[in-house]
C-alpha cells in the first residue's frame, strides 16, 4: 500500500500487518518511511519533528519508537534479519545519523540526549569475521545502550555492544566500542577511552 505525502512525510507500506502510530502534532520535512516487511511498528509521538529522515524497514517484526518532543534527522536501515529496534527518548535531538540495526539487535537512546551530525551507530558489522582455521564467526551483533542526557559529538561512531552512561560526552570523531558504566565521563579517541570523569553538560549554545 502507498500513502500520499502526509505533512512532509511519504509512507510506502509494501508489507503486511504493519502499524504506524503517528501523533497529529508530529511534524515532517522531506521524510520517507519505506516498509517491505510484516508486523513492524513505527511510532512517532507528539511534538516530534523529523527532517530529512529515511527509514528503510525491509524485514519483519521491527520497531522504531520516537518519543515526544524529539528533533531527528537520520537514516535508519533494518534488513535481512527480523526483530531489530530503535528507540529514542523524550526530548532528544539528532542532527544527522546513520542507524544500521541488524541481527535482531536494538539501539536504545535515552531522554534529553544531544547527538550531532555525521554520526554512525550500528549494531552489526554487516559482514562476517571468521577464524581462518575453523570458519567460526567471531563478530556477532549486539545491542547499543545510550543512557539519558548523553552528548555525542560530530562524526563519532558507536559500534555494537557499546554502552554509555548518563551525563557523558563523546568527543568528535571518536569510536566507541566498549561498556562505560560510570556516569559523567568524557570519552574520546579511536577506540574511545575515558579522558575525564565527574562532568556533565548543558545544551545552550556558547558561540
Amino acid at each position: 500500500m502507498s500513502f500520499e505525502s502526509m505533512r512532509g512525510l511519504s509512507i510506502k507500506d509494501e508489507g503486511a500487518d504493519n502499524r504506524f502510530e503517528i501523533a497529529d502534532s508530529a511534524r515532517f520535512i522531506n521524510s520517507e518511511i519505506v516498509v517491505k516487511g510484516a508486523g513492524n511498528l513505527i511510532k512517532i509521538s507528539a511534538g516530534s519533528v523529523l527532517s530529512g529522515c529515511r527509514f528503510n524497514i525491509l524485514s519483519d517484526s521491527n520497531f522504531i519508537d520516537i518519543a515526544a518532543e524529539c528533533r531527528v534527522t537520520a537514516n535508519v536501515v533494518m534488513k535481512l534479519t527480523n526483530g531489530n529496534g530503535l528507540s529514542i527518548g523524550l526530548g532528544t535531538s539528532i542532527g544527522g545519523c546513520n542507524f544500521i540495526c541488524g541481527e535482531g539487535c536494538s539501539v536504545k537512546i535515552g531522554a534529553d540526549c544531544m547527538l550531532a551530525w555525521g554520526l554512525e551507530v550500528r549494531t552489526t558489522d554487516s559482514h562476517a569475521i571468521l577464524v581462518a582455521e575453523t570458519g567460526q564467526r567471531i563478530n556477532f551483533g549486539q545491542d547499543i545502550n545510550i543512557a539519558d542526557h548523553v552528548w555525542i559529538g560530530a562524526h563519532a561512531t558507536i559500534l555494537k555492544g557499546a554502552k554509555i552512561a548518563k551525563d557523558s560526552i563523546v568527543s568528535i570523531r571518536s569510536v566507541v566500542t566498549g561498556i562505560y558504566e560510570e556516569p559523567g565521563v568524557i570519552l574520546g579517541g579511536v577506540p574511545a577511552k575515558v579522558l575525564r570523569t565527574g562532568v556533565t553538560w548543558a545544551r545552550p549554545l556558547l558561540g
